[in-house]
């Protein structure tokens, strides 16, 4: 089983925050340069809409080496111009990070603003935050009233209105081996 390295390279840990029994934690990120396929649906609430954009990613570009990953044991979905009235994203992005930007024409480029994140790590803990015995990583998203945006506020931060991006965090190298570890992200700012 390979084991997840916690310690990303480009995270710097800011602070914990303790919620209902579960630990986050604010860390500060820089710019991040994901390549990857980008779903930018007018209005992504339809799950084939995401479904095209898996099936485009595997059949069109999954065998297309990526140059210069930050950690190819890690992948990520990005909700992209979300919203923060619970509606959906407009566009999903299936990625990992890269240092150039010199990648394959048909691969995407989306450049994550760098600045302070609330993370979770999805595991039981987490999970029983929402009264469930296990969690999707993208159930920490829910708009406003969301998990990660009431231990934001708890802490004394908001979600960034100027960022709008979510990411969901998966160490795709334990896929095999479940339960893989996997992260939520969303950026914050001081209140």
């Amino acid at each position: 089983m390979v084991m997840a390295n916690t310690n990303h390279p480009c995270e710097k840990p800011v602070e914990t925050i303790a919620f209902g029994g579960a630990t986050f934690e604010v860390v500060e990120r820089p710019d991040v340069l994901w390549v990857g396929c980008v779903d930018y649906a007018a209005n992504n609430t339809d799950e084939s809409d995401i479904g095209t954009t898996l099936k485009r990613y595997r059949e069109e570009l999954i065998d297309i080496p990526k140059r210069e990953l930050v950690n190819p044991d890690w992948s990520a979905s990005l909700s992209i111009n979300y919203t923060l009235d619970g509606k959906a994203p407009k566009g999903i992005m299936f990625a990992q990070e890269t240092y150039t930007s010199g990648q394959d024409a048909r691969y995407e480029l989306f450049t994550q603003p760098g600045g302070l994140w609330l993370r979770i790590r999805n595991d039981h803990i987490a999970a029983r935050l929402l009264g469930k015995d296990s969690a999707h990583t993208y159930e920490y998203f829910a708009g406003e009233q969301g998990i990660l945006q009431c231990v934001a506020k708890a802490g004394g931060y908001m979600q960034n209105p100027d960022v709008p991006v979510q990411v969901e965090y998966h160490c795709h190298a334990e896929y095999n081996t479940p339960p893989h570890t996997n992260f939520a992200y969303i950026p914050i700012i001081k209140a």
